[in-house]
């Protein structure tokens, strides 16, 4: 009997000094939600600086217009940039599909005559919609080329024509301009010649679009 109530004393004290610097949980609560309540005015943005790291970043990021993304192509390809016919929005949705409630913003130019093919899209897509204006103007390159396969001076470089997707922006560039100097070569020759002016043209879009 009394080794059973030696054993009951022991395990009293030894919740009792075991919980003795403890305290409920609905306190421990109400402590905490009490203290960020009293500091809540006190604590400052700067004091978590990876919230703001997102926001700090956009506000220094430099964002490019269509007509200045239109501009570093220019510049970088020179005479070699033929497109200098504007799409209608009605002409842009003729040809590839893509409708004004797909897009924030685009710039579209082509050649004059419809036997010159340079060509150079870039859509500016809402976020919603930037996998259906992929879509179409996938189809609107495959239309392309098949269509010119009537037009074996345009095959190669239709072949060539690029397509990518840079950030919300949905660009195509089927460019070359002047092929006279590979096209006895061939059509391969052509492509190959074209694709590496279309690859030049999507590096400088793909640098100040993500810069």
């Amino acid at each position: 009997m009394r080794i059973k109530t030696l054993w009951i004393m022991m395990w009293v004290m030894f919740l009792l000094t075991g919980c003795g610097d403890s305290m409920p949980e609905d306190e421990l609560v109400n402590r905490g939600a009490s203290r960020m309540e009293n500091d809540g005015d006190d604590l400052q943005a700067s004091s978590f600086p990876f919230l703001n790291m997102e926001e700090e970043y956009q506000k220094k990021r430099e964002f490019y217009t269509l007509p200045e993304l239109k501009k570093e192509v220019e510049e970088l390809l020179g005479d070699h940039y033929w497109p200098e016919v504007d799409m209608s929005k009605e002409e842009l949705e003729r040809l590839t599909g893509i409708s004004e409630d797909m897009y924030v913003d685009f710039l579209a130019e082509k050649q004059s005559l419809d036997s010159h093919i340079d060509t150079m899209i870039i859509i500016h897509a809402k976020e919603d919609y930037v996998e259906a204006v992929e879509q179409a103007m996938e189809k609107y390159r495959s239309k392309i080329i098949e269509e010119n396969y009537k037009y074996p001076q345009n095959l190669g470089k239709a072949r060539a024509s690029r397509m990518e997707i840079i950030d919300d922006y949905v660009c195509f560039v089927q460019l070359g301009a002047d092929t006279t100097a590979v096209d006895n070569k061939g059509s391969d020759a052509v492509t190959a010649y074209c694709l590496e002016e279309n690859e030049r043209a999507l590096y400088v879009l793909e640098k100040a679009i993500l810069e």
